[in-house]
């Protein structure tokens, strides 16, 4: 079976994370916590970094950031066919009204044309943009076009891409990043935050800490959370910050076999990228507009692919089924889309397979 996915397992990670257990620091203090720190910062240019157990608690600290900052702002507007993830970290920290967007038919992402005919209050309201499945948004175009709103980022799907030669995350008040098993660069879990603005940077890394901050240990300034990130976590992920020239590279290659060797595929399509973007190269998706998708998935899987579905609409979860919005190009995009195998090692000679048995079929 080629599965979905398989982090890139490079020895520096092995290597750390068994300095991490022998050193006894395998929890939330150690000298991985630092150093990976260091050279996430470096490779990315991010100025303030925020270490999470996971790309969820990340972007519930967003949330938190944006309501301890902005009280006033209640309104989000947000995609409407994201992971859930997105949403349910936003409603855990207050109840914010989400003002949904279709996704365009071609990027997949929000289409941001359809805010024209809403008015919108800038003190009331801020953007949190979704780089659907690896595929980049141009923030600062987008900024321009709306100068005076907040902007958040969750970026967990988009590490490694670009915006007018930014990484992503770099043009946002905010930015969350994940760090999965099947994410460009993985320590198991784990997450981050970024952001440039210190004052938010001390009250994040503070909650992400039990409230942590007051002279005694053991007396805390605030309510807070246990969000922390090991030192095991850290030592996986600065292995694979080490490499990420090299996992970058392969990534690049998987994408490029695959548009090489569909091309020209009746019914087949895929992501089209946004001017001034670099895509995050996270999983390659397409859609199949010659029947139901599940027959082709069934087929694949028959002869030994995994794929994975695109994320439905926010209204086929049952706690958010009652919500009365459009999702019809959100439907559509879900009854035909759906993601291949896409890790860096992936082989030529497995691409091929896999775009030999999509020909065949279709």
């Amino acid at each position: 079976m080629i599965p979905i996915y398989k982090p890139f397992k490079c020895r520096e990670s092995v290597e750390y994370s068994k300095e991490a257990i022998d050193s006894n620091w395998i929890s939330s203090q150690g000298l991985y916590l630092d150093s990976c720190k260091d050279i996430f910062k470096e490779k990315f240019g991010y100025k303030y970094v925020i270490f999470t157990s996971n790309g969820t608690t990340a972007c519930h600290l967003m949330a938190e950031g944006l309501k301890f900052k902005y009280p006033s702002i209640k309104n989000i507007i947000v995609p409407n066919n994201v992971y859930v993830a997105a949403w349910n970290t936003f409603q855990m920290s207050t109840d914010y009204n989400f003002i949904f967007l279709e996704p365009n038919l071609d990027t997949w992402n929000a289409e941001y044309n359809d805010l024209n005919l809403i008015k919108l209050n800038p003190k009331e309201t801020a953007f949190l943009i979704v780089h659907n499945v690896g595929n980049i948004v141009n923030v600062p175009k987008l900024k321009e076009k709306f100068p005076d709103f907040v902007f958040l980022e969750d970026a967990c799907e988009g590490l490694m891409g670009e915006y007018e030669t930014l990484p992503t995350g770099q043009a946002s008040w905010l930015s969350a990043f994940s760090f999965f098993g099947n994410k460009n660069l993985t320590s198991g879990e784990g997450g981050a935050v970024v952001t440039e603005d210190e004052e938010i940077f001390e009250y994040l890394n503070s909650i992400k800490n039990q409230g942590a901050g007051g002279k005694s240990r053991y007396v805390f300034e605030r309510l807070g959370y246990n969000y922390r990130m090991t030192n095991i976590q850290a030592a996986i992920l600065q292995g694979q910050l080490e490499n990420i020239d090299y996992i970058k590279q392969e990534k690049s290659r998987v994408f490029e076999k695959y548009k090489e060797y569909l091309r020209g595929i009746s019914g087949i399509e895929t992501q089209q990228i946004e001017e001034g973007t670099e895509p995050a190269n996270w999983m390659f998706a397409i859609k199949y507009l010659n029947g139901p998708k599940t027959e082709l998935e069934m087929s694949l899987f028959d002869n030994g692919i995994q794929t994975r579905p695109m994320f439905p609409p926010v209204t086929h979860h049952h706690h958010y089924s009652h919500i009365k919005i459009t999702t019809s190009n959100a439907e559509s995009l879900y009854d035909t889309c759906f993601m291949l195998p896409s890790y860096p090692d992936l082989t030529n000679n497995q691409i091929k397979f896999i775009c030999n048995k999509i020909k065949s079929f279709c």
